[in-house]
Order: structure tokens, then C-alpha cells, then sequence
């Protein structure tokens, strides 16, 4: 779900170029099988953030289809790599096909816990990509600040959740607690000294937070 206006985001992905190849066949499948990927307008925003970073190394936790992984790994400096999670052991499968398909080779695809692998590994990233559990944002957050390099960017995709976030009159009752998680994560991080951050009303909601060297 878009949650600006829907002429502002049709006149977006209508001036944005369409992908090509493998992309675009997977964007065709995950709108068919109704599964998750980031949104045009996000992607493009991502792609430009990440033109300007070229970072070494990207930690996604949420992979489903493997779709924001190949447009990141564009973007890897030099011998660089992804290190991507996922809990569906079915997506899982359906992304590591379409890394074999890509001939891809800078990503490694994880089936497990995001909060597991966030929680058990001391890599350092330059780059962590939130778009899971949105409970696991905010409970996170500690093992995030620790894996991530100072200069370092968090992204957290759909912070916003169909405009819930923002807006009590949108809360339902059964995304109360979703709501509130997302709230209080964005909070500290907006809120957080190490940070600076950025929450932009793209897709379904972004935060950028940039770690202070």
C-alpha cells in the first residue's frame, strides 16, 4: 500500500525507468503470488542512497523473493557482499533460484531468525536493511548499533504501515501492537545521538538513519 496520494505516486513510477530482465520478471511474480517487495518509488530512492555509499558489506534481514538483494548488489563496492536472511524456508528457496539465475555470487542467503542472526553475529555492516517482523525493529535495535560500522546507514522499510503509524483514526485494533512497535522504534531512533535520520512518506513508509562517525 502507497500511502501519499495516489496521483503523486502514479506520476513518480510513471517518470521512473521500468526494470528489465530478471527484475522485472520477478516484480511480475510477486505481484501475481502477492508477495512483498519493496516499491518502485522506495527502490529507486534505495538505488540512489546506495550509488552514493557503495557500501562493502549489507545485511538485509527479510529476503522473500530475493528481489531488493540484486538491485543492492549493483551497488557493493568492489568484492563486496550481502549477507541476506530469511525465515520462510519456501521464499528462501524461490530467492536462492533467482541469485542461480542472476549468476549472482555477492549474496549469502541465510534460513533462520533475523533477530537470531542479528543477535548471534559480530560482522561489522555498512549497510542494514530492515524489512521483516516489524516487532523485531525496535527489540533489534541494540544488536543493530553494534554491528553497524559509524558511517554506517540503517534502513527500515514500511515504517509507516499503510499510514497506522500516523494516524490513530487508520489503527485497527488487531495492529495495535504493531503499531505501537513501530512507533517507539522510530522514536529512538529519531531521538537517538548516534543517529541522524530521516522518515520519508515513500511506498509505505522509510526511515534512513545514518550513524555518526
Amino acid at each position: 500500500m502507497n500511502i501519499s496520494y495516489d496521483f503523486i505516486t502514479n506520476y513518480i513510477n510513471e517518470t521512473l525507468p521500468e526494470s528489465e530482465g530478471l527484475l522485472k520478471e520477478m516484480e511480475d511474480y510477486a505481484h501475481k503470488h502477492y508477495v512483498p517487495i519493496i516499491q518502485k518509488e522506495t527502490m529507486w530512492f534505495l538505488r540512489t542512497l546506495l550509488s552514493i555509499k557503495k557500501p562493502e558489506k549489507i545485511l538485509e534481514i527479510g529476503t522473500a523473493i530475493g528481489y531488493s538483494s540484486l538491485v543492492f548488489s549493483q551497488y557493493l563496492k568492489e568484492g563486496g557482499k550481502i549477507i541476506t536472511v530469511e525465515l520462510d524456508e519456501d521464499t528462501a528457496k524461490i530467492a536462492k533460484e533467482n541469485f542461480k539465475k542472476a549468476g549472482n555470487t555477492s549474496i549469502k542467503l541465510i534460513i533462520g531468525d533475523g533477530e537470531d542472526v542479528l543477535s548471534n553475529t559480530n560482522e561489522k555492516f555498512d549497510v542494514i536493511f530492515l524489512d521483516a517482523n516489524k516487532s523485531l525493529y525496535l527489540r533489534s535495535l541494540p544488536d543493530i548499533m553494534r554491528i553497524l560500522n559509524k558511517g554506517g546507514i540503517l534502513i527500515a522499510d514500511n515504517v509507516l504501515y499503510k499510514g497506522m503509524v500516523a494516524s490513530d483514526e487508520l489503527e485497527t485494533y488487531r495492529k495495535r501492537t504493531l503499531v505501537k512497535n513501530l512507533r517507539d522504534f522510530l522514536y529512538e531512533i529519531a531521538h537517538n545521538d548516534e543517529f541522524t535520520t530521516s522518515i520519508l512518506p515513500i511506498g509505505d513508509g522509510i526511515s534512513i538513519s545514518y550513524r555518526k562517525e
